[in-house]
């Protein structure tokens, strides 16, 4: 200690510019760590000490009678410190001292700032010491009145005009808050509209222990059930399996028997797996070309300005056909299971795609609860209008997505108000999210959501019985705010305030004149303005904004690549929202079990032609194919000819009439008819 008194000697009263000492005792770092960690607290301990002595005397004479005085750091308006002291006269000791920084305060109402606010200190620990129940440790007074170690920092948070008195705290808060006839209670809290909802303005004790509700169960990754998957298809089929596409397939046959007879007999034939998958693969295509809006002439056309890939995998009357004939439910059982659910047309495989979303993968830490509207001006009974969308009309899908990787994790399509049946159930925002967090209740994790589903006593729901934090905005006619929170024209621009419940935090930020932003957290503990914002942001609103995109991405996604083609037909829309997302979730899955980087585009072209191939394959083998088409099969697909492979007309040796000439002239030709497709 000795060495230490002796360095900090030196380097006050010697002139740097004249004459330096380097001390070979120790370091200046070492001197700062020895410093921080004994001699300041050793120095606070004493003093401390010595004005609880202090206080002891004034109370034992019965009066005391103080001189006050200012002094600040530099004269004029250009100071920024003031301390302040209180000095008893009578035996000629300092009582207090406050120290204060200007921020939002003007220098010269320094001095009556900090008087004020040292009187009220000495009140709070006059009163603190002569109740039984509330213990002050003396070397804990830092923490126990925030206007000690800095008085400005509530002051940075919140406006002049809203707080009118200082907050102070003890280690035993909550006993002194239960307390409202005490002075610390009259003035430590807002009062929400509701004239029953309090929120503290002092912030509780910090916790060094991680608090249960921020440790997360149940790794982020890829499942069991997906681990194996290593290829680009394999992944693809996590999300589609064998189950959905044979329904599918199945479906659609019912109902091309159906429609048969207004049709030529080729074009409406049965489709098979291998074709259905086709149609995937060409509709991933015409997304990855940003095609999907196209007329099918423009892609089917033989002018060399269309792609050739299109015609070599189907014909486009075939295409047309399967597209509008792809159905996902039995149209003869439709009618009954519409009594009693409106989503009855694709039902069964929206579930499925979703129920295979939840088991194939974990989402991380921070998830975010918000709507996808898709696209869709057709009739329809639970069609959606939000102008806020780029598409303002079409149906309303409600979705739970991780905020870091994107994977969509949950879904749940807005139908309205469901028949009486298995499938009526509640459509208020706190149903619709206890819904969407099924697969991560009780795992510790964050939500992150707009004022629409968020509200208080949801916060706090999910908190006591689930396990899971919320951070997200609120609306401002919730009757627990405070009025002081919603007023913006005396407060001044970026500035913050703070209210504190049990569990529950709720902030205020002005980012703009005459605008305030409100937010409720019960994942952040402290209220704390975060020191790399230029516009003064609290850490919630940071903390938000990081968060808060996950689903509006997700849409992003979808758009750039997008397979959703112009339909009537609702189901259909929701089923190419599904195939969006399955391309989404399959890439996220194949790069966490390969560890290969693809760009969205170059995973979706290689998808598309996956799916395409093995249907071209199988054109190889029909007799009557084109040979222009056979030999631009041959070359995408680098097919190599085998020894039962189909002979090409080429080999036909056999010459028959001619269907074109008249009969009397008994023409022979090499040519054989032949359906061109």
């Amino acid at each position: 200690m000795a060495a230490i008194s002796a360095v900090y000697y030196l380097t006050m009263t010697i002139d740097p510019d004249k004459f330096s000492i380097r001390s070979g005792v120790f370091t200046r770092t070492t001197y700062d760590k020895i410093m921080n960690k004994y001699s300041y607290p050793l120095i606070e301990k004493i003093w401390e000490k010595k004005r609880t002595e202090q206080m002891n005397y004034v109370k034992e004479n019965g009066q005391l009678w103080i001189a006050v005085d200012g002094q600040y750091d530099s004269p004029g308006f250009c100071a920024k410190y003031c301390t302040y002291t209180f000095m008893d006269i009578n035996s000629g000791c300092i009582v207090d001292f406050q120290l204060i920084k200007k921020k939002k305060i003007m220098t010269r109402d320094l001095e009556n700032n900090a008087c004020k606010q040292l009187i009220d200190k000495l009140i709070v620990i006059s009163w603190l010491e002569e109740t039984e129940e509330v213990f002050l440790d003396d070397s804990d007074d830092t923490d126990a009145d925030p206007s000690y170690g800095d008085p400005v920092e509530l002051r940075e948070n919140e406006s002049d005009s809203d707080i009118s008195e200082p907050m102070h705290r003890s280690n035993t808060s909550q006993t002194s808050r239960s307390r409202s006839r005490s002075p610390i209670a009259q003035n430590s809290y807002y009062l929400g509209k509701d004239k029953q909802t309090k929120w503290y303005k002092d912030a509780p004790p910090k916790n060094v222990r991680t608090r249960q509700r921020n440790i997360v169960l149940r790794l982020p990754g890829v499942k069991q059930i997906g681990r194996d998957a290593n290829s680009i298809l394999e992944c693809w089929n996590l999300f589609f399996s064998n189950s959905i596409i044979n329904d599918i397939v199945k479906y659609t046959n019912i109902y091309l028997d159906k429609i048969r007879s207004k049709y030529t007999q080729h074009m409406v034939r049965e489709t098979s797996k291998s074709e259905m998958n086709a149609l995937f693969g060409l509709l991933y295509l015409a997304g990855v070309l940003r095609s999907n809006h196209f007329n099918l002439d423009d892609l089917w056309s033989n002018d060399s300005l269309s792609p050739e890939y299109f015609r070599a995998v189907m014909p486009k009357a075939r295409f047309y056909i399967l597209l509008r004939a792809t159905r996902f439910d039995d149209i003869g059982t439709r009618a009954q299971r519409k009594q009693f659910d409106k989503l009855a047309a694709i039902r069964s495989v929206f579930e499925d795609f979703v129920l295979r979303c939840e088991n194939c993968y974990t989402v991380g830490a921070n998830v975010t609860i918000d709507e996808m509207l898709e696209g869709f001006r057709g009739r329809c009974s639970f069609r959606q209008y939000i102008p806020s969308k780029p598409n303002k009309y079409g149906i309303k899908i409600q979705a739970l997505v991780d905020s870091r990787t994107f994977y969509t994790s949950k879904m749940e399509v807005y139908v309205g108000t469901q028949p009486g049946g298995p499938y009526k159930c509640e459509n208020n925002p706190a149903s619709v999210v206890k819904r969407l967090i099924a697969p991560i209740t009780k795992t510790g994790r964050n939500i992150t959501m707009d004022n629409w589903y968020n509200s208080i006593p949801l916060a706090i729901d999910l908190l006591k019985n689930h396990n899971t934090t919320v951070v997200g905005t609120l609306r401002k006619n919730k009757r627990e705010i405070p009025l002081c929170f919603l007023e913006t024209k005396k407060r001044q621009l970026n500035s913050t305030m703070f209210g504190y419940d049990k569990d529950i935090l709720l902030t205020s930020y002005v980012p703009k004149k005459n605008k305030n932003v409100l937010l409720i957290s019960t994942m952040h503990e402290q209220g704390v303005i975060d020191p790399e914002s230029e516009e003064r942001k609290p850490e919630v609103i940071t903390y938000y904004n990081s968060t808060k995109g996950g689903v509006d991405c997700v849409d992003e996604m979808k758009g750039e690549y997008s397979v959703a083609r112009i339909s009537c037909r609702w189901p259909l829309t929701i089923f190419f929202s599904l195939i969006n997302i399955g391309g989404i979730n399959s890439q996220i899955v194949f790069r966490e079990n390969t560890g290969i980087y693809l760009s969205r585009r170059e995973f979706l072209k290689t998808l598309g032609k996956e799916l395409t191939k093995p249907f071209m394959l199988e054109r190889l083998q029909m007799p009557t194919l084109r040979t222009s088409i056979r030999q631009r099969i041959i070359k995408l697909t680098g097919y190599t000819k085998t020894e039962n492979e189909v002979p090409e007309r080429s080999n036909i040796v056999h010459r028959l009439k001619c269907e074109f000439c008249p009969k009397r002239k008994n023409r022979k030709t090499m040519v054989r008819k032949y359906f061109y497709e």
